[in-house]
């Protein structure tokens, strides 16, 4: 770095124009004091050697003490520039005073010094004064001391001689003096005026000088910031009224940076000078693009969010804002782009509105999207007349697949079903996944007439009932899944679409009561049944607390009627609406949930009755049903374990009746369950065996107890060859597995022959004894021994 230039410039600005004329000035002082010390001193010496021959000690003196007071001027570093100029003039004043009074007319040449020099160190004010003292001391001199100056003559002729001469002498000193001051003060007024214009130029140099810096770094900071960088200029400058023509402006890149480069693959010597065009490509938005050229047209900033294609023609997601930039006469000439990849951005909203209004598994839209739908065509429908229906589709089979085989075939199947789904509609129908198994199908404008709407939506439910009832193949497997489906018609009155949904749910509900794989319409007393079953089920929870639920105890006996053996049974008698029947709440139970619950209510009242009929001298067994869902609770081994150590009960005294359907999933890990709890002492019963879809070779593998054979078969064994036969078989069967049988629904005392005869061990039904409180039944049994 040159260090001169920059001290020099400090130097400078630190200086004003009065402080550098001083400065000027105090130097040529310097230099003057240093020639008249050398100069005199060379003068004084012939001189003093002239005094000292003629002992003119006064002269020697005077010259040596103006050398001194030259010197010690000269040096003072604590005197100020006047001080000093001042110390200077009153010598050389004093020495032109002397040099008249001991030598003659060379005084006059320092008196002469005197003004002339007061000009060029002082204003010229004070060299005017200095010039009329001067001139005052060569009066004073000149009158009193005449005799001094040469041969004048007379006193009277000599002064006017004298005043001749100070005349002269006044006339050519304030020549001399008004001539230096002004010259000086000229020079003076040139050297500020330079000093300024090298001031501005200095500053001009720093100003450009940190310009450049800036631009410097400005473009250094440009060319690597992460976000693009594009200067476009116009072909032609236009003003901010805009292009008169409407036509869009040639334009041209000037400029891009390092990030334009790594983003889209093309190198700035392949871009400038071309036309922003061949960054788009077939994705890219028209709509995107009206709004640009819009912008050009009109000189106005745009946002834009375009897609755009790299040199190798990836697509990819570009946010860019571009502003027209003006030059110092209001012409707009350029253009500035700033852009950034927002891809990743753009994938992240679309996942997001794929999330919100998509199913995740089948692509297909969910709950919030279908509303969204369905509140359109509500719209619309009113307006039009044009009627639409909706199908709420369940799968039958689906929940059974789904825990048999594990979830990924399950979502497979669910896959599948989209399929043909899709393939039984058209193309402006929607179909949309709102739970587990369950689709809606919204089939839009079917029909102007209520009639003939009703007829196209039950062809269409036809169509999917009949597609969803051919076997699925997933994973080498088939799958007999059918479908239970509602269709409701809209619009209604007053009708929105969550209404829309409890309609087409309500009426699926009714078919699936109806026995399943079956089409139901909505009817208006559907939703009284739908709101009188939800009420019916909060009234079952609240059931337990308020005591309502029972258990009675219908006897099993053997061939004589001895009783060896009981079932208990769960009773509800409501407050209101009586005796409910346990066909009605218990699959209420099963779908709510509410069987958890309920069976280990009814298994602490087993343990009670277990206790109940020892205390009364009936040393038989008690059955109670078990659900499947509780059985496969994880902690109910350790239930029944601390049930029964809480009660005291016997568990050989207990059996628990599980149905078919419990073998279906997870077989071995229901025999590892059903051994934990056999070797507790609790025994197992196959409840109306031979219904079930499981095949007769796990009753080998299971620790099975007795098989309870259903009534169906006992009703129709004197009347149905078949079901004589299925009777017979399974009593047969069992015997050879040393299986007890207990024939349930025995009415007659011909279907009680047929079965002793055939060897069943045990008989429980009407014939023999009612389902009643166990109390009751203890009591009967107690006045029977008596009359006996």
């Amino acid at each position: 770095m040159n260090v001169f230039p920059l001290s020099r410039r400090l130097f400078l600005r630190a200086l004003s124009p009065t402080a550098a004329s001083s400065q000027w000035r105090e130097s040529i002082l310097s230099s003057i004091l240093l020639y008249v010390l050398v100069l005199g001193t060379l003068a004084a010496i012939p001189s003093i050697l002239l005094a000292f021959s003629e002992r003119l000690w006064s002269l020697i003196a005077v010259d040596l003490l103006a050398l001194a007071w030259v010197a010690a001027t000269l040096i003072s570093a604590t005197l100020s520039f006047r001080a000093r100029a001042w110390r200077f003039l009153i010598l050389v004043y004093l020495l032109g005073i002397y040099f008249l009074l001991k030598v003659g007319v060379t005084g006059l040449i320092y008196l002469l010094a005197f003004p002339v020099m007061v000009a060029f160190f002082c204003r010229l004010r004070e060299a005017v004064a200095a010039l009329c003292l001067a001139v005052a001391t060569l009066l004073v001199i000149g009158y009193f001391d005449m005799a001094n100056i040469g041969d004048i003559g007379v006193h009277e002729t000599a002064f006017r001689h004298w005043l001749i001469v100070i005349i002269n002498f006044s006339l050519v000193c304030a020549v001399l003096s008004i001539s230096c001051g002004v010259l000086l003060r000229r020079l003076e007024i040139s050297l500020n005026h330079q000093q300024l214009i090298s001031q501005s130029l200095l500053d001009g140099q720093a100003s450009l000088r940190v310009a450049n810096e800036d631009l410097r770094l400005t473009v250094a900071a440009v060319a690597r910031l992460t976000d693009i960088v594009v200067i476009i200029e116009n072909d032609a400058p236009m003003y901010p009224v805009g292009n008169a023509s409407g036509a869009t402006p040639h334009l041209c890149i000037v400029f891009v940076n390092e990030a334009f480069e790594r983003q889209t693959g093309y190198l700035r010597s392949e871009v400038l000078g071309r036309m922003p065009h061949f960054l788009s490509g077939p994705e890219t938005q028209i709509a995107e693009l009206d709004r640009l050229r819009a912008a050009l047209v009109a000189l106005a900033p745009v946002h834009l969010e375009l897609i755009v294609y790299t040199r190798v023609g990836q697509a990819f997601w570009l946010e860019a804002d571009l502003v027209p930039l003006a030059n110092e006469r209001g012409e707009f000439t350029h253009w500035v782009a700033t852009g950034r990849d927002i891809s990743e951005r753009k994938t992240a909203e679309a996942d997001i509105h794929r999330l919100a209004y998509f199913d995740f598994l089948t692509g297909l839209p969910n709950r919030r999207l279908l509303l969204d739908r369905l509140g359109m065509i509500l719209a619309s429908a009113r307006r039009s007349g044009q009627v639409s229906a909706v199908l709420f589709i369940d799968l039958d089979n689906f929940k059974m697949i789904n825990d048999a085989r594990g979830h990924a075939v399950g979502d497979a199947l669910l896959q599948q079903v989209t399929q043909r789904l899709l393939a039984s509609l058209r193309e402006n129908d929607t179909v949309a996944r709102i739970g587990g198994d369950e689709f809606v199908v919204l089939l839009a404008d079917i029909s102007h007439e209520v009639q003939h709407g009703a007829q196209i939506a039950l062809h269409v439910a036809e169509k999917i009932r009949v597609s969803m009832s051919e076997l699925f193949d997933v994973r080498e497997f088939l799958y007999a899944v059918t479908c239970s489906i509602g269709v409701t018609l809209l619009p209604h009155e007053e009708q929105s679409a969550d209404d829309v949904l409890r309609e087409a749910d309500t009426a699926m509900y009714r078919a699936k009561a109806g026995g399943r794989n079956q089409i139901a319409f909505y009817e208006a007393g559907m939703q009284l049944e739908i709101e009188q079953r939800l009420t019916m089920e909060r009234e079952l929870g609240q059931a337990l607390g308020k005591q309502e639920l029972q258990m009675y105890m219908q006897a099993q006996v053997d061939s004589r009627g001895h009783p060896v053996g009981a079932e208990l049974l769960m009773r509800w008698h409501h407050p209101l609406r009586g005796m409910v029947s346990p066909a009605v709440f218990i699959p209420l139970a099963e779908e709510s949930g509410l069987i958890i619950e309920l069976g280990d209510w009814v298994l602490r009242e087993a343990c009670r009755s277990v206790l109940a009929l020892t205390a009364a001298g009936w040393q038989i067994p008690v059955s109670l049903n078990v659900s499947p869902k509780q059985f496969r609770q994880i902690d109910f081994v350790d239930k029944v374990r601390r049930m029964l150590a809480d009660s005291g009960a016997d568990p050989h005294r207990l059996i628990f009746e599980v149905t078919e359907g419990l073998l279906i999933d997870n077989l071995s890990e229901t025999i590892a369950r059903m051994r934990e709890l056999t070797q507790l002492g609790i025994r197992f019963s196959i409840d109306d065996f031979g219904t079930g879809y499981s095949s007769f070779s796990y009753l080998k593998k299971l620790p099975l107890y007795e098989l309870k054979i259903d009534r169906s078969f006992v009703r129709d064994i004197l009347d149905d060859q078949s079901g004589m036969a299925i009777v017979q078989s399974i009593l047969s069967m069992a015997e050879h597995l040393g299986l007890r049988v207990v024939a349930e629904g025995v009415e007659t005392v011909q279907q009680a022959e047929f079965l002793i005869a055939n060897g069943c061990a045990s008989l429980q039904g009407f014939l023999y004894s009612q389902p009643m409180p166990m109390a009751l039944w203890i009591e009967q049994q107690a006045l029977r021994s008596v009359l006996i």
